[in-house]
């Protein structure tokens, strides 16, 4: 009979073998929800995007939106990996959905769905930037997440809970709807004193009626320096 560490290297490597960008397991008891009581350790996912679509994006929407719909059916398969594991070995799970659709500001501020992002800092990897965004090491903030809550007692990493942001300001500089404090994040921060999420919300859904949908923007996401080397030749440290 294997023990709960053979178990979760099973997990890793095989989540790995799929592709797998980043995966982390966290703690997030701590929050003390009765979800969290429930299941008391996140699986965090992560899958790159591809860099060609976050470079683009200001001139190809489109296609960044679409890259962005492709990496659900991706992050999809790795969640039915983690549930293939977890049935087989007997625990219990519970997992937020990779995307909710928001129609209106009145949904955003009563939206309930456990944080990917939150799960992600208790993993260890990564931070919430200014734009209120997971900002991780490795990718910055170009990476999608997905999360499975379970109640398997993995091994859980320390942490993160403040930002590595510093002085940077590039993702404030870049909202052209000027919807970003400049604040620096920290656990327990609320997220209206990083970003005023719901002007963001609505200039976006301004473009529903020309292109069917709600406008991907992202322009936060591209002017991030974390994840790649230069940033159009300027350094806000």
């Amino acid at each position: 009979m294997i023990d709960i560490y053979e178990k979760q290297q099973i997990l890793i490597e095989e989540l790995k073998q799929n592709g797998v960008s980043l995966v982390g397991f966290g703690d997030i008891s701590v929050l003390g929800t009765e979800l969290a009581k429930t299941y008391p350790v996140a699986i965090s996912l992560g899958l790159k995007y591809d860099n060609r679509f976050v470079d683009n994006l200001h001139s190809d929407e489109e296609s960044f939106h679409n890259h962005l719909v492709a990496l659900n059916e991706s992050l999809n398969n790795l969640i039915a990996i983690v549930k293939k594991l977890l049935n087989q070995w007997g625990y219990h799970y519970e997992i937020p959905p990779i995307a909710v659709l928001i129609q209106d500001n009145h949904q955003l501020r009563n939206l309930r769905e456990f944080p990917h992002k939150t799960a992600a800092t208790c993993a260890g990897l990564g931070w919430i930037g200014k734009c209120a965004l997971l900002i991780t090491r490795e990718f910055g903030p170009r990476i999608k997440l997905a999360t499975v809550l379970t109640n398997a007692n993995f091994k859980t990493a320390e942490p993160i809970v403040a930002d590595q942001c510093g002085r940077c300001y590039l993702c404030v500089k870049a909202c052209p709807h000027q919807a970003i404090h400049n604040k620096n994040w920290y656990r327990g921060i609320i997220r209206d004193s990083l970003i005023n999420a719901y002007l963001c919300n609505e200039k976006r859904l301004q473009y529903v009626s020309k292109i069917g949908r709600k406008h991907s923007c992202s322009l936060c996401l591209q002017a991030c320096k974390v994840g790649r080397s230069t940033v159009n030749g300027q350094d806000f440290t």
